[in-house]
């Protein structure tokens, strides 16, 4: 039987070329390393993308060990993070490429009110223990019902032409992912024309 929350709790450790490793668990930093490992841009190609892979690779290092992990491969490294970030076994789910539903960054207020108003449990400042990612994950999957977040993202799902519909869906859209590359460019763009600002004002 696969890993399930009847049998089995959830891990607190990693392995990585067979050695076990002390993780951080908690959701809050398990939603940073997401953040950071999504700005991880492949294929890397030229040398500074590889130098930025390695930098974000370490900054989730210390995120989730508290510290760099010398002497291991990073793509190993990676390859465990990503899959201790998926957490219980669960049946895939289908994506038709269209933008996401949902971000942990913009939603994470509604996502916490459906938690507490579904299971009661207090996932806000007041909390005093850490809150182990698997589980908040297996609490936002299971949402059901007419919570705000799940009306969210039908409406950012929706595909059909009714005109209501997709009036909604613009006025819910989550805001635009840029890659590093892309950030890069509109950095480089706009110090064209605010990079001599501050030295005219000297």
């Amino acid at each position: 039987m696969r890993p399930n929350l009847a049998q089995d709790a959830p891990p607190t450790s990693i392995t990585i070329g067979g050695r076990d490793y002390d993780c951080n668990v908690d959701f809050l930093v398990w939603i940073d390393v997401l953040r950071l490992l999504r700005g991880i841009e492949t294929p890397l190609e030229t040398p500074q993308q590889l130098g930025a892979a390695l930098g974000t690779l370490l900054a989730a290092e210390q995120l989730v060990f508290n510290r760099p992990l010398c002497g291991e491969d990073p793509a190993e490294v990676l390859e465990a993070m990503a899959e201790f970030a998926r957490g219980y076994p669960c049946a895939p789910v289908q994506s038709d490429g269209d933008a996401a539903a949902f971000s942990f960054d913009c939603d994470l207020n509604e996502i916490l009110i459906a938690i507490r108003n579904q299971s009661g449990i207090d996932l806000s400042y007041r909390r005093r223990t850490p809150f182990h990612w698997w589980e908040f994950l297996l609490e936002f999957r299971t949402l059901s019902g007419d919570h705000y977040i799940l009306n969210l993202m039908q409406a950012r799902s929706y595909r059909g032409s009714d005109r209501d519909l997709m009036r909604r869906r613009r006025m819910c859209a989550l805001p635009p992912e840029y890659s590093a590359a892309e950030r890069a460019e509109m950095d480089a763009f706009e110090a064209l024309f605010t990079g001599g600002s501050d030295e005219n004002q000297d």
